[in-house]
């Protein structure tokens, strides 16, 4: 069925004044300059932002390209990958068939997924898979079309089994969201779209989302291209004319959809479920989805996962991120906000006591910039503190520009801020790290990292003439004051000096096969599950190469006593991940 052209928000959301909403309206105003400032500094490469407030519009902006290599200007109710944000509207369609008595949030996933009856997977629940509490790895895709259909792919999630004691921790797992949606696929005697269609996205007037798309529909041309890299270095990795992106409807992702018409799904969570006064969901269900759980880490990682709203701690419930007050998570909980994030750089807010909704998309996919919104945020809506006001006597000499010329960073700076009563370093592009207080050695740890520090070099007049970051093996030394107007290439290699890292790794005996190449001058990761390849600068001394997209993860190859590569080890915030090299041949 072709859907309609846009314009749903008009009905769901009408256009009203930010005081008429006991709104400010230079907030509202002061927020979207933060995000235009985003596009400005080449931190994205477009974004829409939608403000609702009593489900009244009181601001809808866009900013930058929809598409940057044809000049596409972003539009109003665009059309974005918004990825894991997918997995709230996955986890309410399993709650309908728990309300329906056809699914056991305590049964065994075995019960409705063969896949799962085996000894390493047969005490796996379907709460387990919904907490990401199940044990399951993060992913078990080497490529989206190894697997004929979602139940297909179910299966071989519980058939891989758990990487870790079931129950015992939070892991963010796709895999896992991916058997949810296996599960009620199979329960439904249905597709996982067409069942999201008829009980999750018609009753809620969602016809700005789809799971599939051909060139006959009209929402085709205004689907937003994909880019991944890092500020004023973004590579388009998708865009319309390539064709459909996922072969058939996941569980973790897979859903586009515009701002506005996740808004909607929202608004029906905070109603209880009920839109236009009918139930799409009964009050348990949104309860059970909206009652924290765990602590959320980061993916991957044992890292908490961080907020920019510094009175708030992130927790997870059934499939949705859950923003509460430290303390408040255990006894009759009152969550401050819930939501949920996708990787390709949208997000999504709700404050039910508040009536208020944020929804923000990019599709820049490799920076934080929803960190630094959520710090605009807490300032501009809630009087909270702006984190660079007030701070002890002793810190301020350390507050101000540090510029950054290591690994990525060409003639970038660094912030030291005084934020939420203390220290913080705020990286452009990728996240505000708190630091702990300064050690015997003067060294700020990062609070969330193991292994990060910096420190402070004076001279004798005890002014500060450059900040040390402290990384495992290596020390980088940035100088105070403002960057330069400066461009440095970065050096390209020979392609015999990278000869003997070239071709396959793999994690384990079933997991992702990695291969590295050499393109364009450089050593790069073709990755199941991303189009593009990721590139790593050369070696430092120590011989850690950092991902271009992503500088908190570096690689370093594992060499035998005859110097045979024979693996590779992944240091990521939290661990180490190390891939053994396998025989295969090439395809490229």
């Amino acid at each position: 069925m072709l859907a309609p052209a846009s314009g749903q928000e008009a009905v769901a959301f009408p256009p009203a004044t930010a005081e008429s909403q006991g709104m400010s309206a230079q907030a509202l105003e002061d927020l979207s300059q933060v995000v235009q400032g985003f596009f400005d500094s080449g931190t994205i490469v477009g974004a829409e932002l939608l403000v609702i407030k009593n489900r009244r519009t009181v601001l809808h902006q866009v900013y930058g390209w929809r598409n940057l290599e044809e000049e596409l200007p972003m539009e109003k109710n665009s059309l974005f990958n918004i990825r894991s944000m997918t997995k709230p509207m996955t986890g309410a369609a399993l709650q309908i068939l728990v309300d329906e008595g056809k699914v056991e949030l305590d049964a065994a996933v075995a019960n409705y997924l063969p896949g799962f009856a085996n000894d390493r997977s047969r005490e796996i629940t379907v709460r387990q898979l919904l907490t990401h509490r199940s044990g399951l790895p993060s992913m078990i895709l080497t490529g989206p079309e190894e697997y004929p259909d979602l139940v297909s792919m179910g299966n071989a999630v519980g058939e891989r089994g758990p990487e870790f004691e079931i129950d015992s921790r939070f892991w963010y797992s796709d895999s896992a969201t991916d058997a949810v949606g296996a599960i009620v696929q199979e329960v439904s005697g249905m597709p996982l779209d067409r069942f999201m269609q008829r009980r999750l996205l018609n009753p809620l007037a969602m016809q700005d989302s789809l799971y599939t798309h051909h060139e006959k529909d009209a929402r085709w041309q205004r689907l937003a291209s994909l880019y991944i890299g890092r500020p004023n270095n973004w590579v388009r990795f998708w865009s319309p004319e390539d064709g459909p992106m996922y072969p058939y409807a996941w569980g973790a992702q897979s859903l586009f959809c515009t701002p506005a018409d996740y808004a909607r799904f929202l608004a029906m969570c905070m109603d209880d479920g009920l839109v236009g006064g009918k139930p799409v969901l009964s009050p348990q269900a949104v309860h059970r989805s909206l009652t924290p759980v765990t602590a959320m880490c980061l993916p991957e990682s044992e890292t908490p996962f961080p907020t920019g709203f510094p009175d708030l701690k992130v927790w997870y419930g059934q499939l949705f991120m859950l923003f509460m007050r430290p303390g408040e998570e255990t006894e009759t909980p009152q969550v401050a906000i819930f939501g949920h994030s996708g990787a390709d750089g949208t997000r999504a807010w709700a404050w039910p006591q508040e009536d208020l909704m944020v929804l923000y998309c990019t599709q820049s996919r490799g920076q934080a910039t929803t960190l630094r919104l959520e710090m605009s945020m807490h300032q501009l809506f809630f009087g909270g503190d702006d984190g660079l006001a007030d701070a002890p006597k002793e810190m301020q000499p350390l507050i101000g520009s540090y510029v950054a010329n290591y690994d990525l960073y060409r003639n970038v700076e660094f912030q030291v801020i005084y934020w939420n009563g203390g220290m913080a370093l705020d990286v452009p592009g990728v996240m505000v790290f708190p630091l702990s207080p300064p050690d015997e050695e003067g060294k700020w740890a990062f609070t969330d990292f193991e292994g990060l520090a910096v420190s402070f070099e004076k001279d004798e007049k005890g002014e500060v003439q450059f900040m040390r970051v402290h990384k495992p093996g290596v020390v980088h030394e940035l100088p105070k004051g403002r960057a330069a107007d400066l461009k440095i290439e970065r050096p390209k290699l020979k392609k015999e000096n990278v000869d003997k890292f070239l071709g396959f790794y793999r994690d384990g005996e079933s997991g992702p096969e990695i291969e590295m190449v050499f393109q364009d001058g450089a050593l790069a990761g073709i990755i199941p599950g991303v189009p593009t390849p990721i590139f790593f600068d050369p070696p430092d001394d120590q011989g850690f190469r950092i991902m271009q997209a992503n500088p908190q993860v570096r690689i370093r190859f594992d060499l035998d006593a005859e110097g045979h590569v024979v693996s590779y080890t992944a240091y990521v915030p939290g661990g180490t991940l190390t891939r053994q090299r396998i025989e295969k041949e090439s395809k490229l």
